[in-house]
């Protein structure tokens, strides 16, 4: 499987505290069947905002270290970015202020968790018009979308791909029964951890994948956690 939203860099934001933490989540990837992961730093202006050079550099201490590790060396990590919509991201990822996923045209977008479906329309439709592919983050999470399929759809129609949180399948922030309509609907284009730590937001995704696979089919299964991850990192259009 590939993870293609997760807090495993260290001191950089919410999640990662150090380096030995980094290794540990690697870790734990592992065991859960993980052998590629797109790092996705938070850049949220005012809030966590460090720069891209900052980024880089501890993105490659971290490669450094994981290769010194039996499992954690065995997982392909590459850097993207968690992006808090504002007005002006799309600027941020014209002048390469901030990553995109793992250098493809892919940005993994977040937004207000209060904020309206038509703002984040606006939002998807502004990156799209910049040549760029939006996956809004943690979809399970918006107001303004949650219990309504028919949102998610039209921002799908709208060039928008779809990301669940793995912990959503099963229970997790009161979004199981949406998160399943969804699925049924084929309105999800990736499950990821979101994982923040190795305790109450660790790395997991082999429940979610099981659960999946036996009530959504093989087929759709792999596309989620494999074949459109790979899609990202080579840059094709799902």
């Amino acid at each position: 499987m590939t993870d293609i939203h997760c807090h495993v860099l260290p001191h950089v934001d919410d999640g990662a505290r150090d380096m030995s933490q980094s290794i540990e989540m690697l870790r734990e990837m592992y065991d859960e069947g993980i052998r590629e992961a797109i790092l996705t730093p938070h850049y949220h202006r005012g809030h966590m905002q460090k720069d891209i050079a900052t980024i880089r550099s501890r993105f490659e201490d971290l490669k450094t270290e994981a290769a010194g590790d039996d499992k954690a060396g065995r997982i392909r990590l590459h850097l993207g970015c968690e992006l808090y919509y504002y007005p002006s991201s799309v600027e941020w990822i014209e002048e390469g202020r901030v990553s995109t996923m793992a250098g493809s045209d892919y940005v993994l977008l977040e937004f207000g968790f209060t904020m309206e479906k038509r703002l984040i329309s606006e939002g998807v439709s502004n990156v799209v018009r910049a040549g760029f592919v939006p996956i809004v983050a943690h979809v399970e999470r918006y107001d303004g979308l949650k219990n309504k399929p028919e949102n998610v759809r039209e921002l799908v129609e709208e060039g928008a791909l779809i990301q669940v949180n793995s912990e959503a399948v099963g229970s997790g922030f009161g979004a199981r029964s949406f998160v399943r309509k969804l699925l049924k609907e084929r309105l999800v284009h990736f499950v990821a951890t979101d994982a923040h730590d190795t305790k109450g937001r660790a790395p997991r995704l082999s429940k979610a994948k099981a659960y999946i696979s036996k009530h959504y089919g093989e087929d759709y299964c792999r596309k989620l956690f494999s074949d459109n991850p790979a899609k990202i990192i080579s840059n094709e259009r799902i």
